[in-house]
């Protein structure tokens, strides 16, 4: 079973894109120092996001697309499988809505992590590997 900690919020705005992914578009990036786990293995359990309206996004981890979503405005996310993350790995929200529109989204992103995983256990006692 199952016992998770919560490693609370982390809250950002967007900016214009500067990863040359999604140019000329407002782009939200959590990267590691934000992000600031404390375990190797951890998750995104719930999402809120708010931007223009009729705005979309696709969220990212690192190179790799986890999701898309139509509705990018007013919306909370709040999946049946959590998204898995690792110590290092950076997420980003790619919006579908130009800079122009002077409408930049609002993501929070609320973390946890199972403290029964072994790795993560291994960290939080001081012991090297996973």
């Amino acid at each position: 079973m199952s016992t998770y900690v919560n490693l609370g919020s982390r809250q950002l705005t967007g900016l214009p894109d500067n990863t040359g992914n999604n140019s000329g578009n407002w782009t939200v990036v959590f990267s590691p120092d934000i992000l600031s786990s404390s375990v190797p293995l951890y998750e995104v359990c719930h999402i809120v996001v708010n931007g223009a309206a009729g705005a979309m996004f696709s969220v990212f981890i690192d190179g790799r697309q986890w999701d898309t979503n139509q509705n990018g405005f007013a919306n909370s996310w709040d999946p049946a499988v959590p998204m898995p993350l690792r110590t290092g790995e950076t997420l980003y929200f790619y919006w579908s809505d130009s800079v122009t529109d002077g409408t930049p989204p609002l993501v929070t992103v609320w973390l946890r992590y199972d403290q029964d995983i072994r790795a993560n256990l291994q960290q939080l006692l001081g012991m090297s590997g996973y």
